[in-house]
């Protein structure tokens, strides 16, 4: 089979093609035909050596994918041949850029009626990410404002939809009046170009003065600044990652005076903690989904063997929405 192999750290350009032997699977596991693999900022990350799992060269990068079941092991349970399935790494390297892959079945997840497979490859990540973030950890509710920034990207479209769906109203934050267009199309009640527009302040005359509820915040930084300047009284900030490089520091005055929440929201940690309530939040956006209430946005396509220059384009803010690998079988 093919697969893309990182053999030395640095920029995507690293990436080669190369030949690897088919795996036969064990008691408990399954051989997935992969048809699509999404991208993700991790996958740049463990390239270059910057994320906090460091596989041991030469790995196979990409931790979502979706693909077709052509063979099993003992003791697979409903798993079976011909099964369309999710196959996800919840944050760790298994090698999914590759034309097939052979894993456990706990790392498997029914398709939605009606997805694609290239829709189905980014859309566990995004979307259970934005799910547990909004719904678990940020207690979102219907009729409260929630900000949405780095909302052109994977997570940020899934929030979106995930918020209106929830009756809150949405305000997307990002750097593009182009990609914001189509934010606003999936949703959006309010769009903020950052470069041209003042985040805070906008927020401000948006909500009245009285500020936002919840802020999804997967960028980090100057943003997280921002944030603060702009909460409501009980506001929540859903710290999901630092895109931008940048974790900011935390000012506790602040956070007393409003007395307000920062709360963390590490998806895949959680979900090896709590693999029951995982499996109700996936029925929930099975039935979302299968409802047309929220849509997986695959914003650009690459064959798999232009997956350094998909990483390229990905690092480069060029996606809106999901970038993904079609893998040819």
């Amino acid at each position: 089979m093919k697969a893309v192999v990182c053999n030395e750290l640095g920029e995507p350009s690293v990436l080669r093609v190369e030949e690897r032997p088919s795996k036969a699977p064990r008691d408990g596991e399954v051989r997935v035909k992969l048809k699509a693999a999404a991208l993700n900022f991790p996958d740049i990350l463990m390239i270059a050596g910057g994320y906090q799992v460091k596989p041991d060269l030469p790995f196979i990068p990409g931790i979502e994918a979706a693909g077709e079941i052509v063979e099993v092991g003992a003791g697979t349970g409903k798993w079976t041949v011909g099964t369309p399935v999710i196959v996800t790494g919840a944050g760790d390297p298994l090698g999914l850029f590759a034309e097939e892959v052979t894993v456990p079945v706990s790392t498997l997840t029914a398709i939605p009626k009606g997805m694609t497979y290239e829709e189905a490859s980014g859309y566990l990540a995004t979307y259970a990410t934005s799910y547990h973030g909004l719904v678990d950890r940020g207690r979102l509710k219907a009729g409260e404002t929630l900000v949405v920034h780095g909302a052109t990207g994977g997570v940020g479209t899934a929030a979106v939809q995930i918020g209106k769906h929830l009756g809150a109203t949405v305000i997307a934050t990002g750097g593009d009046d182009g990609k914001l267009a189509k934010v606003k199309a999936m949703g959006a009640d309010y769009v903020i170009n950052y470069k041209t527009q003042d985040v805070r302040e906008t927020v401000k005359v948006l909500t009245n003065g009285k500020g936002a509820n919840v802020f999804y915040d997967p960028v980090g930084g100057e943003v997280f600044e921002a944030s603060m300047r702009c909460i409501a009284l009980e506001g929540r900030i859903l710290i999901i990652g630092a895109t931008s490089g940048t974790y900011a520091p935390v000012k506790t005055n602040h956070i007393l005076i409003k007395e307000v929440e920062i709360i963390g929201v590490l998806h895949g940690h959680w979900r090896d903690r709590h693999p029951e309530m995982f499996e109700q939040n996936m029925r929930i956006l099975g039935e979302w989904a299968e409802a047309g209430h929220i849509k997986p946005y695959v914003g650009r396509t690459y064959p798999l063997e232009k997956a350094a220059d998909a990483l390229a384009a990905l690092g480069n803010r060029e996606i809106v929405g999901k970038c993904v690998l079609t893998i040819d079988n």
